[in-house]
């Protein structure tokens, strides 16, 4: 894993210090005194789970997990779960992600759930490509199952994110009735949400809004200049499937939770040829738009998506969706 200086790095206020002052929930994993499938804390490692997300039977299935140098048995900590793009790999997410990077102030778990190939090319459920024969939506719970019950988790502070295609699988778990139940907010960048073939329309979004839980927060991160999922939808790179526009995928998200979309809260970052426009529904729903940015994990320092393109230090998508987690809770806003 790649991780950035750390003298370049100003912390976050600790996850764990913020959920410690507030109602935690405490997995089953609590109970444990060790660390299964021999992980080391402060090091990174790939992991099998049994799964029968493939045809309902069961087959082996892989994700990474870092589990941070702070950790200690019977403390509950958030937990992160962050999906890759099409064509990559989870060693790939964790290391554009940069959540494994202590420097970046996250005291959780973070991991990283690996896609299925069925055709030679990794993706997630939500990409036209994917055979409904697979279940990430499944998949990703029975990781949540393992997870909660071998390390100590802090229920009310899960959370979902993810880049292109894992990022329109985000939007996926988000409006799953199960996986919106598991998840406190979810976060997307440069996310692919593709249109149904047969109506023209995005697949039917029914996350569980009941009880005490009034809205399912949403973050979608956006480059103007994607050309592989343009910013104003349409015909993706393959030619094989629409995706739909960027504003009405947000302005959708915010009506579900109970908005008007023409009252978002317009903002600006960075500036000049790095200007980002900020729209904003409280703190509940919030998309930034990057000027100069293209499919990228939109970065201040630069990685494997784009070493040219950068943007400032406010926009930098890993300070901007660890800040706006911290303030989440499954029960709702932290503060």
């Amino acid at each position: 894993m790649r991780l950035l200086a750390p003298k370049t790095v100003t912390a976050f206020l600790s996850f764990t210090t913020l959920a410690t002052a507030i109602t935690t929930q405490p997995s089953s994993g609590c109970a444990k005194t060790s660390l299964p499938d021999d992980v080391k804390l402060g090091k990174s490692k790939a992991v099998n789970i049994t799964s029968t997300s493939v045809n309902d039977t069961n087959s082996i299935r892989k994700y990474r997990i870092y589990v941070p140098n702070s950790y200690k048995n019977g403390v509950p900590v958030p937990l992160i779960l962050s999906f890759h793009g099409r064509t990559q790999t989870a060693k790939y997410q964790e290391d554009l992600s940069q959540f494994s990077n202590e420097t970046f102030g996250f005291e959780g778990i973070s991991v990283y759930p690996q896609g299925l190939a069925p055709d030679g090319t990794t993706q997630w459920q939500g990409d036209p490509d994917q055979p409904s024969s697979i279940n990430d939506i499944h998949f990703t719970l029975e990781i949540l199952d393992y997870l909660t019950s071998n390390y100590c988790i802090d229920e009310n502070a899960i959370y979902a994110s993810g880049k292109s295609n894992g990022g329109g699988f985000t939007g996926v778990l988000a409006c799953s009735p199960k996986a919106s139940q598991k998840f406190a907010a979810f976060a997307a960048v440069s996310g692919a949400y593709y249109l149904d073939p047969e109506t023209g329309e995005l697949p039917p979004c029914k996350p569980a809004l009941n009880g005490e839980r009034k809205a399912i927060p949403f973050m979608e991160l956006h480059g103007l200049k994607d050309k592989t999922i343009k910013y104003h939808g349409g015909l993706n790179t393959r030619k094989n499937a629409n995706s739909t526009d960027i504003p009405t995928y947000v302005n959708d998200w915010a009506k579900r939770d109970g908005f008007d979309p023409a009252a978002n809260v317009t903002g600006t970052l960075c500036g000049g040829d790095m200007l980002v426009t900020t729209h904003k529904w409280g703190e509940t729903v919030q998309h930034y738009a990057y000027s100069n940015m293209e499919h990228d994990w939109m970065s201040e320092f630069g990685n494997e998506d784009s070493r040219e393109n950068l943007t400032c230090k406010e926009a930098d998508a890993t300070r901007v969706i660890l800040n706006w987690f911290k303030g989440w809770r499954l029960t709702g806003r932290a503060e």
